[in-house]
């Protein structure tokens, strides 16, 4: 197999297990483990599983010093824990299909917060890219006209709040680039985050959902923590290692296609003409900046 066969075999297999999430959040959401719950567990195995990994692997990654462990927790609490409770809130509230495409505008985040700390101008691509998204945001959300599918407000500020998370965690380590490795912040990102989200985690609900059906909890939680977030953040890593992380984002696309065939498939959720037509707009214009290089490369 040659390392472009495999850098896109690992691209497409992160995008399918982040577009899946959605069933098992809402199976352990059916035995009351809360939003704030499962974000817990997504963390707390996560850094475990990263700290484990890294101290065979690694060791210097695990290195930091006090203001470094500062910034990681800052980094792990608005990066991962207010992002992942803000995913499992989404889908809790609005149908999937629209919280994975509303989801897809992190590359906008990206660009805004590009532009605000590093002063990197936007151009003309990428200015007329989150025009787009922003377009196909609203036709998304159905504010315009709600008819056939309400939506809830809150949900859809919690799919943004997601997005916005997921710009942060590739915004935060460039900004302190060149004092603390990548790694570094994703490990006690991990940590640090599952430590907040602690205090607010009903241990005694999960503990009775367990004792009530064991083996789908336990299935659907490893599912979640560590297929669907522990290996998927992996992966995603390690494909760009192979190909360029150009080509890496572009197949990240697929977790729109995944979440939204996962909501019509298995929940059984619609969306209107109009949704859709914004769910392609919003695709189409998060990966114009990326799909426009690399036509006039192949050009020339």
């Amino acid at each position: 197999m040659s390392r472009t066969t495999k850098g896109v075999m690992l691209s497409i297999l992160t995008p399918v297990l982040w577009g899946i999430m959605s069933i098992p959040i809402r199976t352990l959401n059916e035995y009351g483990i809360s939003s704030q719950d499962l974000a817990f567990f997504r963390c707390a195995v996560s850094g475990i599983g990263l700290f484990i990994f890294n101290l065979f692997v690694d060791r210097e990654v695990l290195r930091i010093d006090p203001k470094g462990f500062i910034v990681s927790t800052l980094y792990g609490c608005f990066s991962y824990g207010l992002s992942f409770t803000a995913y499992a809130l989404a889908v809790e509230r609005i149908p999937v299909a629209v919280a994975m495409v509303l989801m897809f505008l992190c590359p906008v985040w990206v660009s805004l917060l590009n532009r605000i700390i590093f002063k990197e101008k936007l151009g003309a691509v990428n200015t007329v890219s989150i025009i787009i998204c922003l377009i196909g945001a609203v036709l998304v959300s159905n504010i315009l006209s709600i008819k056939d599918v309400k939506l809830d407000m809150f949900g859809i500020v919690c799919a943004l709040i997601n997005g916005f998370g997921a710009g942060l965690q590739l915004i935060i380590p460039r900004y302190f680039e060149g004092k603390y490795k990548k790694n570094t912040f994703v490990v006690y990102g991990f940590i640090c985050s599952a430590l907040m989200l602690m205090f607010f985690t009903n241990f005694g609900v999960v503990n009775t959902a367990v004792a009530a059906d064991p083996l789908r909890v336990t299935s659907n939680m490893i599912l979640l923590s560590v297929v669907c977030t522990l290996i998927a953040n992996y992966v995603f890593v390690i494909a760009s290692s192979y190909i360029s992380s150009t080509l890496v984002s572009i197949l990240s696309a697929l977790e729109v296609v995944v979440g939204s065939l996962v909501g019509i498939l298995i929940y059984k959720e619609t969306m209107n003409a109009a949704q859709s037509f914004g769910a392609v707009i919003i695709v189409i214009g998060a990966l114009l900046p990326n799909i426009l290089p690399m036509l006039k490369r192949s050009k020339s």
